[in-house]
């Protein structure tokens, strides 16, 4: 039942709302009145993995150590949810792919800023990389603990939105329509980027045919709601459930959803970037799978091509199944192969992408990579983990 914590009224104010603690920490730095203290605040954000304390502004640094806030009395339970991620993550950052961008593509006044910005519309690969490098590094097992690079991830982008927000606010030449998009990167937007990582992608999980146990879904949303903390969501928008988190989405999907140029063009660039960057044996998957996730209305509003995902597995199987018989095999099994071999082209294209300047190469901690070379549910290897074998990256 719904909780009734999410009116319109608070949604309204929430969209007028931006960071209560990096606003001010940015606004310092640009207060110094010298550009080359913007430049190197961006420079130290955007071209390292790190936000090293070393040479920071004196506020940026009390920053990094008032926003640090996990409970070290839930770690148990975030624990529980980045050994989900450990077990599923392929398939997760397929999700996030195929289903939570396109998701925040179709919310008409949020993806304003991404089409707005001009680094990110030049870009929209690196945003993608980085995104994702960001979520490895939360939620890998450990990634919100002491030793993790989770919190220090997190709060660069938080760092990050609050620098996005200002420029955009304070652009003379394209001046930001607040009354009708609310502030840039506001709160109602994080809550549903939020959520777009943590219900949207246990719901997604299900669609393919992975089950987990409730106590995992809401062990999940657990540690999401931690790094929510550390990225300036604010307490009256963090679900306490996985129920209130899917209320939550219901509201912002109400409220938001709606046909744009800029979601057509955001996801035609998502599809045309995975699909460039796949084998043959992958075309028009992408847009299937997409299709397989979201709701034929919004996948109709982002310009979608129409495939069957049935259609294409059956044709990736057949590439390299020919000498065996589908009568002998589990179709779920069957499916879930395809699904995880997918998910690791995908990282290799993560991991290949060029992400320019000088930062590192995409981070992939090497237990996951020895984790997900393994069948999914810690199950015996069987036929189609052979399959898997014969398709996936060399990097495994």
């Amino acid at each position: 039942m719904a909780s009734g914590r999410f009116s319109d009224e608070l949604m309204d104010r929430m969209r007028q709302r931006g960071d209560d603690l990096a606003d001010p920490v940015v606004a310092d730095v640009l207060a110094s009145g010298r550009l080359s203290a913007v430049h190197d605040l961006m420079h130290t954000l955007v071209e390292n993995d790190g936000v090293p304390p070393d040479g920071l502004p004196p506020n940026v640094a009390d920053f990094l150590v008032r926003t640090a806030d996990v409970d070290p009395g839930a770690l148990p339970r975030i624990d529980e949810g980045e050994r989900l991620f450990a077990e599923h993550g392929p398939e997760i950052v397929l999700v996030l792919l195929c289903s939570s961008l396109p998701a925040a593509y179709g919310c008409r006044r949020g993806v304003k800023v991404l089409h707005e910005t001009a680094y990110l519309a030049r870009r929209p690969t690196r945003r993608i990389v980085e995104t994702a490098q960001m979520i490895i590094d939360v939620m890998s097992p450990g990634g919100l603990g002491p030793k993790g690079r989770g919190i220090r991830s997190a709060q660069k982008v938080r760092l990050m939105h609050a620098a996005v927000r200002h420029l955009l606010l304070s652009d003379p030449q394209r001046p930001w329509n607040t009354a009708d998009l609310g502030i840039p990167i506001n709160q109602e937007d994080l809550a549903g980027t939020l959520l777009t990582f943590s219900t949207v992608v246990v719901d997604g999980l299900k669609k393919l045919d992975i089950d987990l146990t409730p106590d995992q879904e809401e062990a999940y949303l657990d540690a999401w709601r931690a790094v929510g903390r550390i990225m300036g969501v604010v307490p009256e928008l963090l679900p306490a459930s996985m129920a209130e988190g899917r209320e939550l989405m219901a509201v912002i999907d109400r409220r938001q959803t709606e046909p744009s140029p800029e979601g057509r063009e955001m996801m035609a660039a998502l599809v045309g970037d995975i699909e460039q960057n796949l084998p043959p044996l992958f075309t028009n998957f992408a847009p299937a799978l997409v299709r397989h996730f979201i709701p034929p209305a919004l996948a109709d509003g982002l310009g979608v091509p129409a495939h069957r995902l049935e259609d294409r597995i059956a044709a990736t199987v057949a590439e390299h199944l020919i000498e065996l018989s589908d009568k002998m095999v589990d179709a779920s099994a069957r499916g879930r192969a395809v699904f995880r071999s997918f998910s690791l082209h995908l990282f290799q294209w993560l991991m290949d992408a060029d992400r320019g300047g000088k930062r590192t190469k995409f981070d992939l901690p090497t237990n996951l990579r020895a984790h997900w070379a393994k069948p999914p549910g810690g199950h015996e290897p069987g036929v189609w983990h052979q399959v898997l074998h014969r398709l996936v990256p060399s990097w495994l």
